[in-house]
């Protein structure tokens, strides 16, 4: 990919390269952050996935020979956070390959889109699969890891899970072509996890965990669950998320839809429509939900984190995939009584088909501009298939993207037990994908945000908030399709 298409781009793909998943990490609607982000061209993007491996092939030849044979140590820069990579396990790494030095970066956007304009991006890039690896390998920024992957002896390839295709991408569409990347790991971000206590409270008996619920249900569940004295609320029904507010969101809705059987996105993703009976079903859904207050929002101003009233009791649900089994395990006062916790199935839009997406699969990618890609990649295999996978996938903050680590995941409580027999269903329903644009990423929460807002307040309407919607998206996209020259 040439320079100049990089340095064009660079600021949008910096936008949404932090958006991953946050906590265990799986980014889901939650987790994500939501940051704008913008691609380039499928054609493009094919040019790069058929270029990626000669240009890496021709680097690792010439630069790690002349490392190896000087002795020189080289250092290994990379996003991923300190969350997810202690410093205890670099020394273990340094200490075992004497001449790689691991750095840690913490980066912003607008670090980030510089060190990307100028060549000095990290050797390694922490990202979200859903939302970012489309983007990446249009620009030509991401490393083809398919050779190397299969030749490995650490990352197996007959041993990876399915959601590891979600790393591929042959210019038009996820899931097919060379692979990228891998998932650290991945959750079904978009299930539920129900508070026994908060049910009690509110003398509703818990559902069915062997079947899911459709939204609607939810919805009307979380209105039985919601307690108030007066107008003070005692305990809501719903958490929407970990962090953020009781209300619709773009990640969410793209669940809802993929459920629904409905695809947003015209041909070659050059457009998006909105304008469907099930984006209008949903927002009508949840708006009314926002209004009667079923959990913290923009209405009630309630700033108290999902998290916090979840596990303090005042929340009876909350919405958040697997990785959120740790948080609840880890937590000093959830864990002291755990088999008040557990799992329900991911919802399903009315009539419906099932589907348990991951909402971020967040992982990383090979910078294809390293100057030392053998060093690169012995980080890389060591990090996401090596010890660091297994002490991931033991704690339960996530799922491995390896079949035969499933098995290290905890077990040993009736709340394990209880999360992993619906996460076992759950598995057969992981498979499908969400139905981003690549030429869009990230930068679907912001506008779908700038909308959907005024519709709490009675200031719009849904058929006005659907058409703001899909006029500034198509924006977004033929602004980076055009920076492309498409």
């Amino acid at each position: 990919m040439k320079k100049l298409t990089l340095t064009l781009s660079a600021v949008t793909v910096a936008a949404t390269v932090l958006a991953g998943c946050g906590g265990g990490d799986n980014g889901e609607n939650s987790s994500a952050g939501t940051n704008a982000g913008t691609n380039a061209s499928a054609n493009s993007g094919t040019n790069a996935s058929s270029n990626a491996d000669s240009n890496a092939n021709t680097s690792a030849s010439g630069n790690n020979a002349g490392s190896k044979a000087s002795g020189e140590v080289v250092t290994i820069r990379t996003s991923i956070t300190d969350g997810e990579l202690s410093k205890d396990q670099i020394a273990e790494f340094e200490k075992d390959h004497p001449n790689i030095k691991i750095q840690l970066e913490a980066l912003d956007a607008t670090k980030l889109a510089a060190e990307l304009a100028t060549g000095d991006a990290p050797d390694v890039i922490r990202m979200s699969g859903v939302f970012d690896l489309p983007g990446y390998v249009i620009k030509g920024i991401a490393m083809d890891l398919s050779d190397r992957i299969a030749n490995s002896s650490v990352i197996k390839s007959d041993d990876l899970l399915p959601i590891a295709d979600i790393y591929r991408f042959d210019g038009k569409t996820v899931g097919t072509g060379p692979i990228y990347g891998l998932p650290k790991d991945w959750s079904n971000d978009y299930a539920i996890f129900y508070n026994k206590k908060a049910f009690d409270a509110a003398g509703v008996p818990l559902p069915d965990s062997s079947k899911p619920m459709t939204w609607p249900e939810v919805i009307d569940l979380a209105k039985k669950l919601t307690i108030k004295d007066g107008k003070t609320v005692k305990q809501y029904g719903l958490s929407a998320t970990e962090w953020g507010k009781t209300e619709p969101n773009f990640n969410n809705m793209l669940q809802y839809l993929l459920s629904a059987g409905v695809n947003m996105n015209g041909d070659n993703n050059g457009s998006i429509d909105l304008n469907k009976p099930a984006a209008k079903d949903y927002l009508n859904m949840w708006v009314q939900a926002v209004k009667d207050g079923i959990g913290p929002n923009s209405i009630n101003n309630d700033q108290t984190s999902g998290g916090d009233l979840f596990l303090s009791d005042k929340a009876a649900m909350i919405i958040d995939g697997y990785w959120y089994s740790g948080a609840i395990r880890s937590n000093e006062k959830s864990k002291t009584h755990l088999d008040d916790y557990g799992m329900l199935p991911t919802p399903t839009a009315p009539g419906g088909t099932r589907v348990a997406p991951t909402g971020g699969a967040t992982g990383a990618i090979i910078n294809k501009e390293t100057k030392h890609p053998e060093e690169a990649w012995t980080f890389y295999e060591w990090f996401f298939g090596g010890k660091p996978a297994d002490d991931r996938a033991k704690t339960g903050w996530g799922l491995p993207v390896f079949k035969s680590k499933m098995d290290l995941l905890p077990k040993e409580t009736a709340f394990d037990k209880q999360v992993n027999q619906v996460l076992q269903d759950e598995l057969q329903y992981t498979s499908q994908y969400l139905q981003t644009n690549p030429y869009l990423s990230s930068g679907g929460w912001p506008i779908f945000d700038k909308y959907a807002a005024p519709l709490y307040f009675g200031k719009s309407t849904v058929e006005d908030a659907i058409t703001g919607m899909t006029k500034d998206a198509n924006v977004v996209i033929t602004e980076a399709m055009s920076a492309a020259g498409q």
